[in-house]
């Protein structure tokens, strides 16, 4: 039976789509048998991934209406390498939820990984696709929204004693820029949760991924970087970040990344040469995002300060809670 490998994020665009096809290379590169399935119904790329978008006959949604069986929809990307569109028709809020997990765990018997790429949120659609991953990997940008919507899916994933996640840290730098949160900061705002990697920046990358070309991409550090996610899957152990910010600075990657700020020169993390103005702006970053893991946080925040949380304008989330049942009272 296959490990399935379930792919989210809080929000759209910080690259799910282009880590299910990356990640399901990296395993069968190791000789893995992997099946990348497609579960963002109504809106599918993975197809564009892999260079296949002209040879999609069924799809998800056919095989969840009894159109086709599953394995009638299932596409050869590579010797030992299939791929299941998802349904460009169909939303999840037509499909039968339990119909499409049960044919992934009927096709999962012929495979050893099981990789899905999963809508975007936490509503239904996430829920329906996620219900059967044995690993869950939040994807998160360098970016204050998506911090603050992982954050938010691991406080989900704790509230339902969901253990099985980790973060996968996508398209960050070896240094710091002020436009973008350094890997360090978004581990610090999201309390150092489980870490499948930190994935660097890498232009050949998106490009391949454009023309649907990702599959002729040989070693690079971004899968040298994906290694460390593999190892994650295997083993289930958190990946340590300095070690591979160390790789980084061995294979000069930090060098590589997204432009610098004028005059900043790129050193690995932990190493970092940063204007005073970027430092502020991550510094407050990391304080806010803080603020996002824990309804309490910024009361402990304002006491461990020495701030009488009061005096700060900060309540606790029970004083929320009664402030908005009387609001509605009132309005009522």
């Amino acid at each position: 039976m296959a490990t399935i490998i379930a792919l989210a994020s809080g929000k759209g665009g910080v690259g799910k789509t282009l880590l299910t096809a990356a990640l399901s290379l990296a395993l069968h590169r190791q000789g893995k048998k992997v099946l990348a399935a497609d579960a963002d119904m109504g809106l599918r790329n993975l197809d564009l991934m892999f260079g296949m978008q002209d040879e999609v006959l069924w799809d998800g949604g056919d095989s969840i209406k009894q159109r086709c069986r599953f394995r009638e929809a299932v596409l050869e990307v590579l010797p030992g390498l299939d791929f299941l569109p998802a349904s460009q028709r169909h939303t999840w809020e037509k499909l039968d939820a339990p119909a499409f997990q049960y044919g992934i765990e009927k096709l999962a018997r012929a495979y050893d990984y099981v990789v899905v790429d999963c809508p975007p949120g936490r509503g239904y659609a996430y829920k329906a696709a996620t219900a059967i991953a044995d690993r869950l990997l939040l994807v998160v940008a360098p970016t204050r929204t998506s911090v603050r919507d992982v954050s938010r899916m691991i406080q989900y994933c704790r509230k339902h004693k969901q253990t099985h996640y980790a973060v996968l840290l996508n398209n960050f730098l070896g240094h710091t820029d002020p436009a973008y949160l350094s890997a360090a900061a978004v581990l610090q705002a999201l309390d150092s949760p489980p870490l499948a990697g930190i994935l660097p920046h890498r232009e050949e990358i998106h490009a391949a991924a454009q023309q649907g070309t990702l599959v002729q991409v040989k070693e690079n550090p971004f899968f040298t970087s994906l290694q460390y996610t593999v190892t994650y899957i295997q083993t289930q152990k958190s990946v340590d970040p300095q070690t591979v910010w160390d790789s980084w600075r061995t294979a000069g990657t930090e060098r590589s990344s997204l432009p610098t700020a004028a005059g900043d020169e790129a050193t690995a993390p932990g190493e970092v040469s940063i204007p005073e103005k970027a430092l502020r702006s991550l510094q407050e970053a990391a304080a806010v995002a803080a603020q996002w893991q824990s309804p309490t946080a910024a009361v402990e925040m304002d006491e461990a300060a020495g701030k009488p949380a009061e005096a700060a304008g900060k309540i606790s989330w029970q004083q929320r809670r009664d402030r908005s049942y009387a609001w509605r009272r009132y309005r009522r």
